[in-house]
């Protein structure tokens, strides 16, 4: 993202007023924000990432407020992106509105067969998130098996079940199932 590019996503998100499938707002004027895992794994497990954008406070209309310090903001969001498995690397776009700088974060999406991203501090179950319209959204046990199963190219549809019985199958619901096939 170009400063010219991020300028003018800063008035779009002021004009809407939101959040987005893709965007994220932060204000980080009075310090780097502690807990982005929630975000970084929810845009990294999109196909199309996502954009954090640092220096507007969604509580006063998405006014600029600026960062505190561009330089560290940034190297306090790497080392939450190092914490990732597998890691994220951002791209960070920095930008003058107002006399106050403003700072973004591109999360790009992760290749299907390396998803999903998680938080090493908590592991995969509690550090799966997907994006779900302006929130983070904690990934059930089967959507992280979903990707699991892609990667290890499972196809539970054609999984043989050899403790199956021929009782188990209600033959009235098998040829309702075939005649409807």
């Amino acid at each position: 993202m170009q400063t010219a590019d991020l300028a003018d996503l800063v008035k779009k998100i002021q004009t809407q007023q939101c959040e987005s499938q893709t965007i994220e707002v932060k204000a980080a004027h009075d310090g780097p924000p502690t807990r982005l895992f929630n975000t970084i794994s929810g845009f990294a497990n999109q196909d199309d990432g996502g954009i954090i954008v640092f220096g507007l406070d969604e509580k006063t209309r998405y006014q600029v407020v600026g960062v505190y310090d561009p330089q560290d903001l940034q190297k306090k969001v790497t080392e939450q992106c190092k914490q990732m498995e597998p890691t994220v690397r951002p791209l960070f776009a920095v930008c003058t509105i107002s006399d106050r700088t403003v700072v973004s974060a591109e999360i790009p999406g992760t290749d299907v067969d390396q998803r999903p991203v998680f938080y090493k501090g908590v592991g995969r179950i509690k550090g799966s998130y997907i994006r779900v319209g302006e929130s983070d959204e904690l990934m059930s046990e089967y959507e992280i098996y979903s990707y699991d199963a892609f990667r290890r190219r499972i196809r539970d549809d054609l999984r043989q079940i050899s403790q199956a019985k021929q009782s188990f199958i209600d033959e009235n619901l098998l040829n309702q199932y075939l005649s409807a096939v």
